[in-house]
């Protein structure tokens, strides 16, 4: 190759590479595709065979590189929308509340002159399983709370009382309500065996017996505690249950003494009541120190506990004395956003000293209500309770045995402020709130 040609060469592969147009003459045009920076003519055969082979070695190269980067963009572009995707997903959790709902078709018959809210417990629990069902279908129930008085009159006999199916397997049959059922006992279900009830779950019976595997009857001991996470796993909630009937042991013995007056409790049952009365005692104490360490140890970023009897009600019973002596100090002491009860035939929901109460205990009968300084809602009506936890706020609803919501509020969150962002939103949830909440005060 000539001094001329390596330099005309060398130009033409500058102006291919520095993109510049081919009209600067008929020798100065850009080169074919199929040549590369050298005129492989120009060269010697061997020579030009070996650049051509170095040629389309660099081209596979090239494009396999191409290829990988382009994989790594779709991955990666792939990742992105996943995450903005769970990002704006929303992450809650939802349950279902139901207390005092222990009739079946035949164990809750009352004599002619007993109140009328009290004739048709059998049917009420029937319609009100079937609204609940449907409300746990619609939310995404993940599982339901039982308040307790879980079986009328005197609770179960035995782990194996016909009951168990008349009472809650049939009525409550539905594919939405077959999740956990967290269970807890209500002064009608100790004037039984309530021991029944805990082997019941311990046993795990429900599998056994009815089939539904894993069990769904939650009730390992009279006081226990459960944490559930939410759907996404961006905040929890600890749920403790406490065994009220214990802890009121002066209100819980009033109560039986009333119960043998009417001829709802035997004497028999009154007696051994009386009996196990030093028993009881020493379980208070303990399930105190219980209840205490468990709130004290808490780092849930939502805190509930749930019990039979309501610390403040405008129900038939009214207030619970022993509760809001030794109960209510650690509820507010220990930042608990709710209180859940039941006993009460009515279906409420109150607020005292920063601690929202709500009453869920007409899945039977029908109550009296009369609204108290804390009140915010109450009805007589039997129905249920549909909660829906959210990083920010519960959303409750009060619904009715027919399906109809009765009622609707939400309480702001309060525990673990700081974590996730949430400072500015639970601000606002909070001034939302106590907006609505003065409004209803000004109702009584």
């Amino acid at each position: 190759m000539t001094e001329a040609e390596a330099a005309d060469s060398r130009l033409r592969s500058w102006l291919r590479r520095s993109g510049r147009p081919a009209n600067y003459g008929k020798k100065y045009g850009s080169l074919p595709d199929e040549e590369d920076d050298i005129a492989v003519g120009s060269i010697a055969p061997e020579e030009a065979g070996r650049v051509g082979t170095a040629i389309r070695a660099a081209r596979r190269c090239r494009s396999i590189i191409c290829a990988m980067f382009g994989a790594l963009a779709c991955l990666a572009g792939a990742v992105l929308l996943v995450y903005v995707y769970l990002q704006s997903a929303p992450d809650d959790l939802s349950f279902v509340t139901i207390g005092d709902w222990g009739c079946g078709p035949t164990n809750c018959a009352v004599p002619p002159g007993a109140p009328e809210g009290y004739h048709h417990g059998g049917l009420n629990t029937k319609n009100v399983a079937f609204s609940m069902a449907r409300t746990a279908e619609n939310i995404g129930s993940k599982f339901v709370l039982a308040l307790g008085d879980n079986f009328y009159w005197r609770g179960v006999h035995s782990a194996t009382d016909p009951l168990w199916k008349s009472v809650w397997e049939q009525p409550f049959d539905y594919p939405s309500l077959q999740t956990p059922w967290y269970a807890i006992l209500g002064n009608h279900d100790h004037y039984g065996n309530p021991e029944a009830q805990i082997e019941f779950s311990r046993q795990d019976l429900d599998c056994k017996q009815f089939g539904h595997c894993p069990s769904r009857w939650v009730l390992p001991r009279y006081w226990y505690s459960v944490v559930h996470p939410s759907a996404r796993n961006r905040f929890d909630v600890q749920f403790v249950f406490i065994d009220t009937v214990i802890l009121a042991q002066s209100s819980s013995h009033a109560l039986a003494q009333e119960k043998a007056r009417m001829g709802a409790l035997d004497p028999q049952d009154l007696h051994r009541w009386e009996q196990w009365a030093k028993e009881m005692e020493l379980m208070g104490k303990l399930q105190l120190e219980w209840l205490e360490q468990t709130l004290n140890a808490s780092t849930a970023d939502w805190l509930i506990v749930v019990g039979h009897y309501p610390v403040f009600s405008g129900g038939e019973h009214g207030d619970t004395p022993e509760l809001q002596h030794q109960v209510k100090p650690l509820l507010e002491k220990y930042n608990v956003d709710a209180y859940l009860g039941g006993h009460d035939h009515t279906l409420q929901m109150l607020h005292r000293d920063g601690v929202h109460y709500f009453v869920s205990g007409s899945g039977s009968f029908n109550g009296e209500y009369h609204p108290k300084p804390e009140s915010l809602f109450g009805s007589v009506e039997c129905g249920f309770m549909a909660h829906r936890i959210m990083p920010s706020r519960m959303d409750v609803s009060i619904i009715d045995l027919h399906g109809k919501t009765l009622y609707r509020s939400f309480i702001p969150r309060k525990r673990n402020r700081l974590r996730g962002g949430l400072v500015g939103e639970l601000a606002g949830v909070e001034k939302e709130w106590q907006m609505e909440a003065d409004k209803i005060y000004k109702i009584f």
